[in-house]
């Protein structure tokens, strides 16, 4: 593979993961949010893997293979059991509405690409031209965590984010020590159904998971 294919490849599934990452916002339905999440970590697990081999890497290829394992096939399920569980069709409304959401992730573009640009520039390796749209996701990531209203789409919100991070590291770097990683999707992976279990009990004991509603509760 040539370093020209390569890096145009780095850039093309970096657009799809921050393609996602909008797509996660226009959205509404629950289940849909959680394929659109298992869709991003597919797309990110190929990346990964495009990469280590590339530059030969056995670790990076296993990093690439737990992305696959973990955040497309296990904590998707995890996700879909818990929207089952509470019984929700469709995602509470954001505190903006699409239309706005969707502005302030343009400008969030803007942004990351003023900010990461001349630091792009700077890397010699050649999936530098994507890191822009890395730190994009990473924004964007952040913005729908605190745009969320449901716990539940807090935690997809969330899992966007650290995935955004990972393709930063990944395109910056070339990811980082296995040992790092393999200790990070154990974290996610655990909080993740620890989360699962709180949500389900706040909507058991409270009738809704709206942080909003849940937030004047007085004691």
């Amino acid at each position: 593979m040539s370093i020209e294919i390569f890096s145009k490849l780095a850039s093309l599934f970096s657009f799809l993961v921050l393609g996602t990452t909008i797509l996660l916002i226009v959205r509404h339905s629950l289940m849909g949010q959680v394929r659109v999440f298992a869709l991003q970590s597919f797309v990110l697990a190929i990346l990964a893997a495009i990469v280590a081999i590339f530059e030969g890497d056995a670790v990076l290829f296993g990093v690439a293979i737990l992305v696959l394992i973990i955040k497309a096939i296990v904590l998707p399920r995890v996700l879909a059991r818990a929207v089952t569980n509470i019984g929700l069709e469709r995602a509470a409304a954001p505190y903006l509405s699409t239309p706005i959401a969707l502005a302030v992730c343009g400008v969030l573009i803007v942004v990351a690409f003023y900010v990461m640009v001349p630091i792009a520039s700077s890397n010699p390796l050649p999936t530098a031209d994507a890191m822009p749209l890395a730190f994009a996701g990473v924004l964007i990531g952040l913005f729908v965590t605190v745009n969320r209203r449901r716990a539940l789409t807090q935690i997809l919100g969330f899992l966007t984010l650290e995935n955004g991070i990972f393709l930063l590291a990944l395109l910056a770097t070339y990811g980082v020590p296995f040992i790092v990683e393999a200790g990070i999707f154990l974290d996610v992976l655990v909080a993740v159904l620890i989360m699962e279990v709180f949500v389900y009990r706040i909507k058991e004991n409270f009738d809704s998971i709206d942080v909003g509603q849940m937030g004047e509760l007085k004691g």
